[in-house]
């Protein structure tokens, strides 16, 4: 009987911590989830919103209206350029490989969002990393992948010299970037970006 008690007391009581465990577990996950969307989010709406200045600013260079149907004085115009590019048939070439073809445009956007995470914006603050900006130089040389995906997937000469041509644009831009960062950290001292702002 006392055996019988204290293994059902053990069983009980580590269904109990488990249980906890995963109560803690989900609400980190929450919470991370809330800071992921607290830090894109601002930053999809810049995106838009940077854009429909760009376009109403480019229509008073040429002396036209530039967007101002849509919403008050335009500003619905992101919104509707969003939907239309969610609602867009998708042409997929009929010799393309179909699921990297559709994957390599997700795969570049997550990685150019991921290198967000790492940059000190408030308390949104996603990872704390010793290696910030090793961080973001891999993040943003491994969206050259992105590209090189999408060309060779559509099993096209021209669509695949068109992307070795941006991934090496891609690779001389990160090259000048990396050497223009590098005394910013050399002189902080750190890689760490929340100590280097």
């Amino acid at each position: 009987i006392y055996l019988f008690s204290y293994l059902a007391f053990l069983f009980v009581s580590t269904v109990i911590l488990f249980y906890f465990f995963l109560a803690n577990l989900k609400m980190y996950f929450l919470f991370t989830f809330l800071k992921v969307f607290c830090l894109i989010l601002p930053i999809i709406l810049a995106i838009a919103f940077f854009t429909l200045m760009e376009r109403k600013i480019l229509g008073a260079i040429q002396r036209r209206r530039g967007p101002n149907v849509v919403g008050l004085w335009g500003a619905g115009q992101a919104f509707a350029d969003a939907g239309k590019l969610l609602f867009k048939e998708t042409l997929v070439p009929s010799s393309s490989n179909f699921i990297i073809f559709l994957l390599a445009p997700i795969f570049t956007l997550i990685l150019s969002l991921l290198s967000w995470a790492v940059i000190p914006v408030g308390a949104a603050l996603v990872a704390n990393l010793n290696v910030g900006i090793l961080f973001i130089f891999a993040t943003s040389s491994l969206s050259v992948h992105g590209i090189i995906m999408s060309g060779w997937s559509s099993n096209s000469r021209y669509a695949f010299l068109g992307a070795l041509r941006a991934a090496a644009q891609m690779i001389a831009y990160e090259v000048s970037l990396a050497l223009t960062i590098m005394p910013v950290f050399i002189l902080a001292g750190s890689l760490n970006l929340v100590e280097i702002v």
